[in-house]
């Protein structure tokens, strides 16, 4: 998900951002909506204070042509090799059922869900065909896709967007900036042709316009939940995934609107200087505001996996937001999750495969993280050893308060083991490596000195 839409600043089709469709658009009505262009830049500008430095190209494209792009895309030899890559650990984590086609399904959701782009490459803004079927709609598309081109005029999205690519998290806070700047943009946008104030000082507001970006549930495996309506590409997907598309607008929006509740657009601005650092951050605005830096954590190489037959084939740090997810698609109720979850000090999840069998089904997974307490890591551990409850197939032979591990039943260990405010997660171990891996993983990545949480939250 993230190799393919990091490129480019989107405006996806969410529930509650738009009404229904009444109609085809027509060759005329497109026609109309680009030659609008000029006009609504100048009400853009005015509204988010960011001035038009140049000439805005745009074009229109149907389904088809939407697709063959996102299929050239998602060919690029370093895309398709990172998506591969975050594949085969989605699928290790059990966040993708195995033998999942993720690429075919990302091009699928994102034809599906694009309203409209603009490329910080090419400097075009592109609306899709479909987004004409509601005029009105496709005007505050066209206001969105505007919005991020002054960002790039005035910041530099490409160099904004652009974080080392094994920190997924920091690049997910990143594109939630972007994207809730966007959508706060299309809403004082529709507010201003009213005549109406921005009601961002009124948090019950705010949360239900959030709420109504909300994806559907979805219970152990990813399958939809009750919620979901099965009718279309993002219903159906994995819960990582649409969270993935979902979390840059939905929270975005939510951390703009809160930078924006008793400031001027020039708050916004100065995140663009100062980015968000985690979804944590995002989450939890007052986090933001008082630069709660995350704990960084690095896994060095572990004797038990030699470089001559284990390969380090994906790297990214999961995030509060991670950890949220990684809880609520292994069947931990949501609030419990976003509870757990919200302790979250730093990780670092690295999964690692078999040279000569390079399969998702033989990877090792190995999660590293530090919590803001120990009673944090506490909640997170047993949260964790939930999760794998209700989805391992096979029986924990060994449970204290310290360490749980179970044998599945196609021979591996997983087992979650809390030392003080650190807690390590490892999953699709060989048996054999029970009596060396726990205590490499710890020393591969040891724990931060108890000052680093004390600023962390001011302690």
């Amino acid at each position: 998900m993230r190799q393919l839409s990091r490129v480019l600043a989107i405006t996806v089709a969410l529930a509650g951002l738009r009404a229904p469709a009444v109609a085809r658009a027509d060759d005329s009505t497109l026609a109309a909506l680009l030659a609008r262009t000029k006009a609504v830049a100048k009400e853009v500008s005015k509204i988010r204070g960011l001035p038009v430095k140049r000439a805005i190209p745009n074009d229109v494209v149907d389904r088809a042509e939407l697709k063959r792009r996102l299929l050239a895309l998602a060919a690029e030899e370093k895309t398709h090799a990172q998506t591969g890559a975050e594949s085969l650990a989605l699928q290790r984590w059990g966040l993708l059922p195995l033998g999942t086609d993720y690429e075919a399904m990302l091009v699928e959701l994102l034809t599906e869900q694009i309203a409209g782009y603009y490329d910080p490459d090419t400097k075009r803004l592109t609306v899709s065909e479909s987004a004409g079927d509601d005029p009105q709609w496709a005007e505050i598309v066209l206001a969105h896709e505007i919005d991020h081109a002054l960002q790039d005029q005035s910041f530099g999205l490409d160099a904004f967007q652009k974080v080392a690519d094994d920190e997924g998290d920091a690049e997910l806070a990143r594109r939630a900036l972007v994207e809730g700047d966007g959508v706060v943009l299309m809403y004082e946008v529709v507010l201003a042709r009213k005549g109406a104030a921005a009601p961002w000082s009124n948090v019950e507001i705010t949360e239900s316009i959030a709420r109504s970006m909300d994806t559907p549930s979805v219970g152990p495996a990813g399958a939809a939940g009750a919620t979901g309506t099965g009718s279309d590409a993002l219903d159906r997907a994995p819960l990582a995934v649409r969270e993935s598309l979902v979390f840059p607008y939905r929270a975005g929006f939510s951390f703009v609107a809160a930078l924006r509740r008793r400031q001027p657009w020039a708050a916004v601005d100065a995140a663009f200087k100062r980015p968000p650092r985690s979804t944590e951050q995002i989450i939890h605005p007052e986090h933001y505001q008082a630069d709660d830096v995350p704990i960084p954590l690095a896994i060095a190489p572990l004797p038990s996996l030699p470089p001559t037959e284990y390969r380090r084939a994906h790297s990214t740090v999961w995030g509060e937001l991670g950890f949220d997810v990684f809880l609520r698609a292994h069947g931990v109720d949501p609030a419990a999750a976003a509870q757990a979850a919200a302790g979250w000090g730093g990780d670092r999840a690295v999964t690692f495969t078999l040279i000569a069998d390079p399969r998702a089904e033989t990877a090792i997974g190995i999660e590293r993280s530090e919590w803001d307490s120990e009673a944090d890591a506490i909640e997170a551990a047993e949260a964790l050893v939930l999760a794998f409850d209700h989805t391992l197939g096979g029986a924990a032979i060994a449970r204290s308060d310290l360490r749980t591990t179970w044998f599945a039943v196609d021979g591996t260990l997983t087992w979650v083991e809390r030392r003080g405010s650190g807690v390590v997660v490892v999953t699709g171990a060989p048996a054999t490596m029970a009596g060396t891996l726990p205590g490499e993983v710890w020393t591969a990545s040891p724990i931060r000195p108890a000052a680093t949480v004390r600023a962390r939250r001011g302690g």
